[in-house]
């Protein structure tokens, strides 16, 4: 599958709950996938204060990106499609992001989500995303392959995907979705499907991100201690913390070299969930911790779940 910049239009910006912004873009007719949207994975380019950089929306997107002056060429940012609604007779199609809001209007504030709320009708970003004619690919992440059952983790930063995979869930899956949030107002009130459990997690005061998902993961895999024995070392400096990678596995691509934890699937635990499917996204530690839960703890196949880092705490390149 092939990504293109489009020249996306604010149509209308609101914040949609405490933590959320939603944006609405109008100039995306020819905007894809044809097939099922899911967790897929687009680009936003933001413009800086030099405005949108001008790009001839071909294929090579990404290498004519890097070549505008880094000062002028304003930011990129990766988020997931909460809704597409298709051109048709009732107009042209419609693009909804849902922007997660971590400390806006302070220095924390990254800039897509500051971008977003203060954004107006009229104003422009780049949509990289496919074509209306390219079929579902590559930037979708959620494979629950032949599993029965699914289990869904994710934090706010996750949300958007995770509610595009439950309005897209199929009737064949059974599965259990928790989702920690700032606060428990941000819990859209939509109907799941009935096949769907659902579990708001709000993180309460006095706990960082991605606590609420661990303990949740410890309850699912009988672990007394997930933030002792499965935490990852503290990064010892930002610049370390900012330049390790993200970590990024599937059943079918993995950005880790770490053999021997790659148990056998042999204890109880493993044959409890042997027709499961994890699906993990959200802060990088979070993640990273639950993967060595269910990797190294319950000795769960790595070929079972998708584990996403979209994000890093105290590096400024969420939003």
């Amino acid at each position: 599958m092939a990504f293109f910049p489009f020249t996306a239009t604010v149509k209308n910006s609101e914040r949609i709950s405490p933590n959320f912004q939603r944006v609405t873009f109008t100039g995306v007719n020819d905007m894809g996938p044809a097939g099922h949207i899911m967790d897929l994975r687009i680009k936003l380019v933001i413009p800086g204060e030099h405005g949108l950089p001008q790009m001839t929306g071909e294929e090579n997107w990404y290498d004519e990106w890097k070549a505008i002056d880094p000062v002028k060429r304003g930011s990129m940012r990766t988020y997931s499609i909460r809704e597409l609604r298709r051109a048709g007779e009732h107009g042209e199609a419609e693009l909804n992001i849902d922007f997660a809001l971590h400390g806006v209007g302070t220095p924390d504030s990254g800039p897509a989500a500051t971008w977003a709320v203060e954004a107006q009708p009229g104003d422009q970003l780049y949509v990289v995303a496919p074509q209306k004619e390219d079929e579902s690919g590559p930037g979708i992440e959620f494979q629950p392959g032949e599993a029965k059952n699914v289990v869904i983790l994710g934090d706010e930063t996750a949300l958007p995907a995770m509610l595009r995979i439950a309005d897209e869930w199929s009737a064949e899956l059974t599965g259990t979705m928790y989702c920690e949030l700032v606060d428990i107002a941000d819990a859209p009130k939509i109907d799941f499907p009935a096949n769907l459990t659902v579990h708001w997690v709000p993180r309460g005061e006095g706990h960082t991100y991605g606590d609420m998902l661990v303990e949740s993961a410890a309850r699912l895999f009988e672990v007394e201690n997930p933030r002792g024995e499965f935490t990852p070392p503290v990064p010892s400096s930002p610049s370390d913390a900012e330049q390790s990678p993200l970590i990024w596995e599937t059943p079918t691509y993995s950005s880790f070299d770490d053999e021997e934890e790659r148990a056998e699937p042999t204890s109880t635990v493993a044959e409890r969930y042997a027709d499961t499917y994890f699906w993990i996204a959200g802060e990088s530690s979070m993640v990273t911790t639950i993967r060595r839960m269910v990797v190294k703890g319950a000795g769960i196949s790595r070929h079972q779940v998708s584990f996403m880092g979209y994000w890093k705490n105290g590096v400024k390149a969420l939003g």
